[in-house]
C-alpha cells in the first residue's frame, strides 16, 4: 500500500524521507510537480493526474493545503486516514515536548523558550513551523532533547496525538481569513492544541484569549507572569532568577522589527514577519517618532480599518503595494496621506521621496508575501538589500 503526500515543499519532502525510512511506498502530488526536483524513492506527479485510490492507505497533508482540496475530500469519502506532517513525526517521537501557538509572537516565543532551556542546563530544539521540519528531525532524534514546537493553525488542523507535556496559546487575532470562513473557525483550529496535551499537562492562555474565546477552552491557566514563556520553562525546572538572567542574552530573530540602517534623517526597519493586521498595530505602537508605513502583499480578507484608530497621528504616510493595495486604498485613503504603487521597490522609493525630517521608514506589510515573494523571509531580505543599496537614488535618476 502507498502513502500519498499532498504538497511537496519543505514539510512534504520531510514526510517523504520519514515514510521511506519506515519502508513505505510514497506518492507525492503537487501543482508545480514539473518544476520540482525529484526525490529518490518518491513518485512525484501533478495534482491533475489520476490517482489509483485503491492503493492508497494514508494521506499526509502539507500545512499549506486546505481541508477542502479535492484529494482530501476523496480520501475522506473513502475512509482513508488523513494526517499532517507534524502528526506523522509525533507518532515516532518519544521526546518531552512543548507546544506553542498564537497569531502573533509564536516564533519568537519558540526560539526564546529553546534558548532559555539550552542556557540553563537542558538540551532543547526549536522545531515545527520554525527551523527544521519535525519529520526530518524524527529521522535521527536525540531522546534527551526537549522539543519546543511552533504550531500553526494549519498544522493543528491535522494533529491528533496526545504528545505535549505543556502548551501555550499566546493570542488569537484576525488572520488567515482567506482560508477560514470566520474568526470562530480560525480560533477553533488554534484551540485544538489543548486536545494534544498529555494527561494533566498544563495549558497556558492569555487573558485576551479567555475574554474572547473562553467557550472554546478547557482546563487552562491564565498567564500571570510578566513573560509568557516563563511557565513553560518553569515546567522543566527553570526558576524565575535563572529565567530573568538568561532572558537578557536572547537575540530576536530577523524580520521582526529589525533595525536595518540609518540614512540622513531616516531610520529603516524590517518587520516583514508582520503578516496580519494586529502585528502591524503592534509594530507601529513600538516605534518612537513619526512613521512612513510600507504595507501590502496578498490580502487575507481582514479589514484594514482598525489601523485608523490604532495609528492615530503617528503614521504620517502609507505606501501600499502588491495585490492588497487597492483594498487598502479604499479603506484608508480618507484617513491617511496615502500612495499606491506596484512593487516594494517603488514603495521604498516613494517613502523616501515623501519623508521630511527625522522619520521611521517601516516595512510592516500586514499581508502574506505570496503575491510577489516566496515567503516573508525573502520579502524582508529584499527590503534590506534595497535599503543597503539605496535603490531610491537610482530610481530618482531614471
Amino acid at each position: 500500500m502507498v502513502a500519498l503526500i499532498i504538497g511537496f515543499s519543505i514539510s512534504g519532502r520531510a514526510s517523504a524521507e520519514l515514510l521511506l525510512s519506515q519502508g513505505k511506498q510514497v506518492l507525492a502530488v503537487d501543482r508545480k510537480a514539473d518544476a520540482l526536483a525529484p526525490q529518490n524513492g518518491v513518485q512525484l506527479i501533478d495534482e491533475n493526474r489520476d490517482i489509483d485510490w485503491s492503493t492508497i492507505s494514508q494521506l499526509i497533508l502539507s500545512p499549506g493545503v486546505p481541508q477542502d482540496h479535492p484529494h482530501v475530500k476523496e480520501a475522506r469519502q473513502r475512509g482513508i486516514e488523513i494526517i499532517g506532517e507534524i502528526e506523522l513525526a509525533f507518532r515516532s517521537l518519544k521526546n518531552p515536548c512543548i507546544g506553542i501557538t498564537g497569531t502573533n509572537g509564536k516564533t519568537t516565543a519558540t526560539l526564546l523558550t529553546a534558548h532559555i532551556l539550552n542556557s540553563t542546563g537542558f538540551k532543547a530544539r526549536a522545531l515545527g513551523n520554525v527551523g527544521e521540519a519535525l519529520s526530518r528531525y524524527a529521522l535521527t532524534p536525540d531522546p534527551e532533547e526537549i522539543l519546543v514546537v511552533e504550531l500553526s493553525s494549519f498544522q493543528l488542523e491535522t494533529l491528533q496525538s496526545k504528545c505535549l507535556d505543556c502548551a501555550i496559546c499566546l493570542n488569537i487575532t484576525p488572520d488567515h481569513l482567506d482560508r477560514y470562513p470566520s474568526m470562530l473557525e480560525y480560533a477553533k483550529a488554534k484551540c485544538r492544541i489543548q486536545d494534544c496535551l498529555k494527561k494533566n499537562a498544563p495549558f497556558y492562555i492569555s487573558q485576551q484569549l479567555f475574554d474572547e474565546f473562553g467557550s472554546l477552552l478547557q482546563n487552562f491557566t491564565i498567564l500571570d507572569h510578566a513573560h509568557p514563556v516563563y511557565p513553560l520553562c518553569r515546567h522543566f525546572g527553570v526558576n524565575d532568577e535563572l529565567f530573568s538572567s538568561v532572558l537578557q542574552t536572547f537575540k530576536k530573530p530577523q524580520h521582526r522589527l529589525e533595525f536595518v540602517e540609518e540614512w540622513k534623517e531616516l531610520t529603516f526597519y524590517n518587520d516583514s514577519k508582520a503578516t496580519n493586521i494586529d502585528a502591524v498595530m503592534y509594530a507601529v505602537a513600538l516605534m518612537e517618532g513619526p512613521v512612513v508605513l510600507l504595507a501590502g502583499g496578498l490580502d487575507k480578507r481582514a479589514s484594514y480599518r482598525p489601523w485608523i484608530a490604532s495609528f492615530g497621528s503617528k503614521v504620517k504616510h502609507i505606501v501600499a503595494f502588491g495585490q492588497a493595495a487597492a483594498k487598502m486604498e479604499a479603506e484608508l485613503k480618507e484617513s491617511f496621506s496615502f500612495e499606491r504603487v506596484e512593487g516594494m521597490d517603488d514603495a521604498l522609493a516613494s517613502a523616501v521621496r515623501w519623508a521630511k525630517g527625522p522619520m521611521n521608514i517601516l516595512l510592516s506589510p500586514g499581508c502574506s508575501s505570496f503575491d510577489q515573494f516566496r515567503n516573508f523571509e525573502e520579502r524582508g531580505n529584499e527590503f534590506k538589500r534595497m535599503v543597503e543599496e539605496k535603490v531610491w537614488i537610482e530610481k530618482k535618476r531614471s
